[in-house]
């Protein structure tokens, strides 16, 4: 062990004693927008906003946006995935206003500003009304140019944006002929246990050829166990499922055609599986008291060798979308887009006692199938020596959802204390569902003076659900279980909606390098009608009337800069309400839209300053606060899941003769019994208290030989704690769920581009 740990301390040493300091900016642009430390050696006067699309649905500099849009680039995301980190761990530690990661598979709990997050890929939403959350375990950080990201509810692609937007845009073609990069990576654990190893390898391939480019990359990493602080195995997340002992192969591509000088065309492809093979289950407890609820059995949240189960965790995904832009089409860009995914996900096994010795032990699986298509249109006109931009389009998708349950055999389970799964029957886990969504849209934005421009839109979107009709699962056990009785049939229905959305806002430029904005913006969401169903009884009514969209009003008003002295920073209030809640409770894991006000609000801010052309510091904050209405009429705290605790972060970078770079930055959450108490007093279900903690990470780049070393360490303190998710979910999922965060981690890579 200690021939691993002594190369390791000696070159974090090294860095860190190193004197000749060069500039290097904080590579997380935010509203303010922040740029590279080699282009602000470069350009000591002018910094320019990066350009993005994710928040107009064209190109457009932040610096020009009335809103919260923040970037993060190419560089910044190599480094911080040094240490191990998955997307979710990277955009849980670098956007304000997004709930940290969970540390599992899934990014359920991650909400923006209290409300649910729209993911997309290259433009495409992959966040659809069935939703398995494990959007940021679908692609690796090696195939990523960028992630785009837009706080605060929006409806300019769509429903389910009530919180934001993150847009993940994949590697395109490169300015060379062609290039390549390769590296290898390996993340071992504060032990350097070999069971605890992970290694990652990745190759892309980037070409420009004129008139044809294109981007084609590989990753593949295998993992092994994950430890907590005390160097232990943490147990499965029978929830969400974990990333522990487990196989990611990712295959990511596109190739763009530029037809002449205004047209071109894009192919994109990717292809995900995300797959379990362990050999450990959780810890039931003797005589499986967990599972029986026994009040006397605390929970260990301890990994048991010798689990059998033949179906494990798993997410298979295809993805293919093609893209065309004209710039000439009767004096307007068009932009049109047709997309496919199909996406399967399998989750751990769950088990229920039923009584009488009798143990409900099943495993989910759904199959969901998305194809869409949009056509945009964008022109600008002088009025009078001023810029008016207009935007419009349509936009279509069909979502074809399916999911089941694997059955276990109730005795094999109990003898084997619950980790035998011998498969005996297959049921429906809800109604099978397709959703048709139409939607058309109009955005303007016009430059009223040389520094007040103004922006106005509007959208309309129609969605409609049919629902086949199904047998309810515990109707269709029953009738296996009990001979003569007939499983009852949940009728199917159609569920319409339709929604006009607006949004409003302006921008002043104070000087070139500050502005201020305020913004409204709506968003609508409707939820999962397949969870929803799954757990209603046969004579439920399935229409319109029994299941209603949320609609959320966001307001914002904000102020930014980004100066020439190498100060970034942007501050943002908001608030946003809207008429509609959503409960998840136990003990059967049930959603309902209940008729209740609901209202989030906060503040989130962004800091980066240039200290010496050498040395950069800054740091991001969000406090964020949720209420809903009781039936008592009274303003009730929202829980954790749905709204996170305060959260900030701070960072110091350096760049050692351009050769060498050194980050170490720190992550905090606050504690809060805010929604525990209020529940206690108001007598329903009472959530779990959260309880703060901080962590730290250190990670460097190094110049060796032709190539690029990385090292990152992962929680240098060892801290001993829960996440955010892990501590909320306790009072959903139970205690089973509750566990420990991952504890010291480190990274090693290196990356040869040629």
């Amino acid at each position: 062990m200690n021939r691993f740990m002594l190369p390791m301390q000696l070159t974090c040493l090294t860095l860190a004693v190193c004197t000749q300091l060069y500039a290097q900016d904080n590579v997380v642009t935010n509203s303010a927008s922040q740029t590279s430390g080699v282009e602000a050696q470069q350009k000591e006067t002018t910094q320019l906003a990066p350009i993005v699309v994710t928040a107009t649905r064209s190109a457009k500099s932040i610096a020009d946006i009335a809103g919260t849009v923040y970037s993060i680039d190419q560089a910044e995301i190599e480094k911080q995935a040094n240490a191990g980190k998955s997307i979710a761990d990277i955009l849980g530690t670098l956007v304000p206003s997004l709930t940290p990661s969970s540390g599992t598979t899934s990014n359920y709990g991650m909400t923006m500003r209290g409300r649910v997050v729209q993911y997309m890929i290259d433009g495409v939403p992959q966040t659809g009304y069935r939703d398995g959350s494990r959007q940021l375990n679908s692609i690796q950080p090696s195939m990523i140019e960028r992630i785009e990201v837009v706080s605060g509810a929006t409806s300019i692609y769509g429903s389910g944006a009530t919180g934001g937007i993150i847009n993940i845009i994949t590697k395109r073609g490169g300015q060379d002929p062609i290039s390549f990069e390769t590296k290898v990576g390996v993340t071992a654990g504060n032990n350097f246990k070999s069971d605890a190893m992970a290694y990652e390898a990745s190759q892309s391939v980037l070409f420009n050829q004129g008139a044809l480019q294109g981007a084609f990359g590989a990753s593949y990493t295998t993992r092994g166990e994950i430890q907590d602080s005390h160097g232990n195995r943490i147990g499965p997340e029978v929830a969400q499922t974990d990333r522990q002992d487990t196989d990611t192969l990712d295959l990511n591509g596109r190739l763009t055609w530029n037809i002449s000088d205004e047209q071109s065309l894009s192919f994109g492809a990717q292809y995900f599986n995300d797959e379990q093979d362990s050999e450990y289950g959780p810890d039931y407890g003797p005589n499986l008291a967990y599972v029986k609820r026994d009040p006397t059995y605390t929970a260990s949240l301890a990994a048991v060798k010798g689990m059998q189960l033949e179906t494990q965790p798993q997410t298979e995904r295809y993805a293919f979308n093609t893209q065309y832009e004209n710039q000439n089409v009767l004096g307007h860009t068009l932009n049109a887009e047709a997309y496919y995914r199909n996406e399967q996900a399998r989750w751990f096994p769950s088990a229920q006692a039923m009584g009488g010795g009798l143990y409900l032990v099943y495993q989910s699986e759904t199959d969901i199938d998305v194809y869409g298509a949009r056509v945009a249109l964008q022109k600008k006109f002088d009025l009078n020596g001023r810029n008016l931009g207009l935007s419009y389009g349509i936009d279509y998708e069909n979502e074809q959802d399916e999911q089941n349950i694997q059955m276990y055999d109730s005795a094999a389970f109990v003898a084997s204390n619950g980790l035998n799964y011998k498969p005996f029957n297959y049921y429906a886990f809800g109604p099978d569902v397709e959703t048709e969504k139409l939607g058309t849209f109009v955005q303007t934005d016009f430059d009223v003076t040389d520094r007040l421009g103004l922006k106005a839109g509007v959208r309309y979107e129609r969605v409609e659900s049919q629902v086949d009709e199904s047998t309810p699962y515990m109707e269709a056990i029953t009738a296996d279980l009990q001979p003569g009785y007939q499983a009852k049939t949940l009728n199917g229905g159609k569920v319409k909606h339709d929604a006009t959305l607006f949004n409003l806002g302006a921008l002043y430029h104070l000087t070139d390098a500050q502005q201020i904005f305020a913004n409204f913006s709506q968003g609508s969401n409707l939820p999962d009608i397949q969870r929803m169903l799954r757990d209603v009884p046969a004579s439920f009514t399935v229409n319109s009337q029994t299941i209603d969209p949320i609609k959320v009003n966001n307001y914002e008003l904000g102020w930014r800069v980004q100066a020439a002295n190498g100060l970034n920073a942007s501050v943002t209030t908001f608030y946003n309400d809207s008429d509609k809640s959503l409960k998840f409770g136990r003990p059967n894991y049930t959603i309902e839209v209940l008729d209740t006000d609901e209202r989030v609000y906060g503040v989130e801010g962004n800091l980066s300053y240039r200290l010496q052309p050498n040395w950069t510091v800054g740091g991001t904050m969000a406090y964020t606060r949720g209420q809903f209405k009781n039936t008592a009429g009274k303003w009730q705290e929202l829980d954790a899941i749905r709204v996170a605790p305060l959260k900030g972060t701070a960072f110091s970078e350096w760049q050692f003769n351009n050769d060498m770079s050194l980050r170490v930055q720190a992550l905090a959450i606050g504690g809060t019994d805010k929604a525990k108490k209020d529940a206690e007093k108001y007598g329903s279900t009472v959530p779990a208290e959260i309880k703060g903690f901080a962590t730290m990470d250190v990670i460097a780049n190094a110049k060796a030989g032709p190539g690029t070393v990385g090292f990152g360490v992962y929680n240098v303190w060892n801290a001993d704690y829960k996440s955010v998710y892990s501590q909320a979910v306790e009072s959903v999922y139970g205690a089973i769920s509750s566990l420990p965060a991952q504890g010291r981690t480190y990274g090693l890579s290196y990356t040869l581009k040629y």
